[in-house]
């Protein structure tokens, strides 16, 4: 994981998105379906990975939507 990472996980008793190196939350749901999409989207956008965690906190996947390099 790296600096910039979106990850969605649960606190509070709701689901939010945090980009990695923030203090704050971007945006939180009650619904983890609508914060996954919304991490999702905002990782796609950023051109970053989207890290999903378990209510306990535990990786539970990650997808990498960086720019691929080609090597020459």
């Amino acid at each position: 994981m790296a600096e910039g990472d979106v990850h969605t996980y649960f606190e509070d008793g709701q689901w939010k998105n945090r980009v990695e190196g923030g203090v704050r939350a971007s945006n939180t749901s009650l619904h983890r379906v609508d914060a996954v999409l919304a991490g999702r989207q905002a990782a796609k956008k950023r051109r970053v990975s989207h890290v999903i965690h378990d209510c306990d906190g535990a990786v539970e996947s990650e997808k990498n939507f960086r720019p691929r390099t080609s090597a020459r």
